[in-house]
């Protein structure tokens, strides 16, 4: 029973009517008969093989009343068309049907009664069958979509954590590099020309500054030797986001405005997903001649901009991977907009709070 369908009853009401109306046509064996019944086959086939077409079971029930009067079952064909409007729910068949038979007996409206029921209901049956096919569409489509969101945030908390390790790493060895390194650097030089001012000191006490003047080269030498081992070859930032624009094989133009080390390491991982979906879609969908890419730090939001003079109509349509940013920006109190006009432009506009990002690592 579960592989009942309503299409499936339908069809095989309908053959049982053609058959029926096959065998009064072979009692009488009139051939305005068999040309009714070769009609409403090809009508019907029509019908299912183009949908779109449910206003022509109004030839079939012209087709019946016209040959009433050479055939004295035809009256009994219309239940076939009466019962597929029902099912289809082309409901002005029953204007044309009452305007159209001159009279009713009561055994053809009976029959014609319950042909228009069954079909009625069979259709209601349908209706809730196709809803909820649709329904578990969607709730499966929104799952799909509720999992590439949670992997995408799952790969964005990993390369979060990936940056701001890189980010913590180039900033240790900034500090020391410009504030340690070069104090001991200073110092070292200092000692140096101190030295030929001793020339006349006490031998020992010069052997004992000279190995405390190497000791000090040599960890100003090991100070610089970790500096260099700390810092990583990654780009970060904006850098990055220049590196992205100048890897793909199209014309980007990249301009960064404001101060942008007030920008948190999660959204530089934001804008750098953002800016690879848009890239990939111009490259793959648009024929474009120009794309821009802009970046504004003002002191309360940061605005980035994507924007191609390729417009296409598969690119107007926003799909999953923009959808997926969508709700990232959201999830870090944003918003991602996409405008298609003569331009197909995205905004991804995210704002700083200065008290959520006060203990964050930022880099520029």
């Amino acid at each position: 029973m579960k592989n009942v369908s309503p299409a499936l009853c339908f069809i095989v009401c309908k053959l049982l009517g053609i058959s029926l109306l096959f065998a009064f046509w072979l009692r009488s064996s009139d051939i305005a008969g068999f040309f009714l019944i070769l009609t409403l086959i090809g009508m019907s086939l029509l019908r299912q093989r183009m949908p779109k077409l449910k206003p022509t079971i109004i030839v079939d029930i012209f087709v019946c009343v016209l040959i009433h009067s050479y055939w004295e079952y035809s009256a009994y064909a219309l239940a076939l068309p009466l019962f597929q409007a029902m099912f289809l729910g082309f409901y002005p068949a029953l204007i044309a049907l009452f305007y159209l038979i001159p009279a009713f007996s009561s055994s053809l409206a009976v029959v014609l009664f319950f042909t228009a029921i069954s079909g009625f209901f069979l259709g209601l049956w349908e209706i809730e069958r196709k809803s909820k096919f649709k329904l578990r569409d969607q709730s499966a489509e929104r799952y799909y979509d509720l999992e590439n969101l949670q992997n995408g945030l799952t790969t964005a908390l990993s390369q979060v954590e990936a940056m701001t390790s890189v980010a913590e790493r180039a900033r240790i060895s900034r500090d020391i590099h410009d504030n340690a390194g070069h104090e001991i650097v200073a110092a070292y030089i200092s000692l140096q020309t101190a030295r030929a001012l001793l020339a006349d000191a006490n031998p020992e006490g010069l052997e004992l500054y000279d190995a405390a003047l190497n000791r000090l080269d040599l960890g100003a030498n090991k100070i610089r030797e970790a500096v260099h081992n700390m810092s990583t070859a990654v780009t970060l930032g904006v850098e990055h986001l220049k590196s992205i624009c100048i890897r793909f094989p199209i014309n980007v133009e990249f301009e960064a405005f404001g101060d942008t080390t007030k920008v948190p390491v999660h959204v530089w991982v934001m804008l750098e997903a953002c800016l690879n979906e848009c890239l990939t879609n111009v490259a793959r969908h648009a024929n474009a001649t120009k794309t821009s890419v802009n970046l504004d730090v003002t002191p309360h939001i940061i605005r980035f901009c994507i924007e191609n003079d390729g417009v296409s109509k598969k690119s107007e349509i926003m799909g999953r991977g923009l959808s997926n940013l969508r709700h990232r920006a959201a999830s870090i109190g944003g918003n991602l907009s996409v405008y298609s006009d003569d331009v197909y432009r995205v905004i991804c506009v995210i704002p700083i709070d200065q008290r959520g990002f006060r203990n964050e690592t930022s880099y520029r």
